[in-house]
């Protein structure tokens, strides 16, 4: 009797372990049991690859990313589309390059050819083959010669390598490409990648372009002022937010500058600046009643 009582105990915490989602699992069967029961869950069928990866059995491995592929809904598009991004870093380590290309071409097929295009970008730049990555940029710019994110991708690769001048022609580039409408987003986002990589007197050239081009958009003030002052130059951010308050105002976004005055001087400020940011807004209002 206390046999089967301990059996029974043994099959419990068995089916209670299956049924945590905490519990890795470290066999085959039981991840078969586990895809069984989450059939389009990527990340089991990305678990159970690497629980070959780890046995060094990469087509074991292979193998559990074409089922998976096969088995998951086709409804779940980014379920599949995290499969193939594993079988893509699966072939990057343990593959060739043509095996890599191979399955990176049969990707795109399937999927969204950019979104996939910059997962394997993201796979070259950590790979740290600056070469190869710079090829492969050249091939995104012709494929994707109007898209925002790919130029900043590739001015951001030529700011971290040191090359502030590639960045700065890069940027040229872009804005030949891009749409007109996506000039002010890509201008201000360089110009972050700037302050943080690069130069903040580059930076705020840029800025400052942005800025006054589009006065009206206050996002714009606001990200220039955090950038001067995440770059330490408080009297720079001061100064900004002072001319934005001149601007012809709605009541929202007078509320919204003032308030970023207030939340500045009461951390970089004193008493005294801290009032008389408050006798401004007052002033503010008074004037547009």
């Amino acid at each position: 009797k206390k046999e089967k009582e301990q059996k029974e105990q043994e099959l419990r915490e068995k089916e209670e372990a299956l049924l945590d989602p905490e519990k890795v699992p470290e066999t085959a069967e039981e991840f078969e049991r586990m895809v069984l029961s989450s059939p389009s869950s990527s990340y089991v069928w990305i678990k159970y690859m690497a629980f070959f990866l780890e046995m060094t059995e990469i087509d074991k491995a292979r193998e559990i990313a074409d089922r998976a592929l096969k088995t998951i809904s086709f409804r779940e598009e980014q379920e599949k589309f995290n499969v193939w991004v594993a079988r893509l870093n699966l072939e990057n380590l343990y593959g060739t390059r043509e095996s890599l290309m191979s399955v990176f071409e049969q990707a795109c097929k399937l999927n969204d050819s950019k979104k996939m295009h910059m997962q394997l970008l993201g796979i070259f730049e950590r790979g740290g083959d600056a070469q190869v990555t710079e090829q492969f940029f050249k091939t995104l710019t012709r494929k994707f010669r109007k898209s925002c994110k790919v130029w900043l991708r590739y001015c951001t690769f030529k700011l971290r390598g040191a090359h502030p001048e590639a960045a700065g022609r890069m940027l040229e580039r872009a804005l030949e490409a891009i749409p007109k409408r996506k000039h002010v987003k890509l201008i201000h986002k360089f110009a972050t990648m700037e302050y943080k990589l690069g130069s903040a007197e580059r930076g705020r050239t840029l800025m400052e372009g942005v800025v006054v081009s589009s006065p009206k958009r206050i996002d714009l003030w606001s990200v220039f002022v955090d950038l001067e002052l995440k770059s330490g130059h408080v009297e720079a951010a001061r100064q900004l937010l002072e001319r934005a308050i001149t601007l012809k105002l709605k009541g929202r976004q007078a509320k919204f500058l003032f308030k970023k005055m207030l939340e500045l001087e009461k951390t970089h400020g004193d008493a005294e600046r801290v009032a008389e940011v408050k006798r401004k807004a007052r002033e503010w209002v008074e004037s547009n009643a």
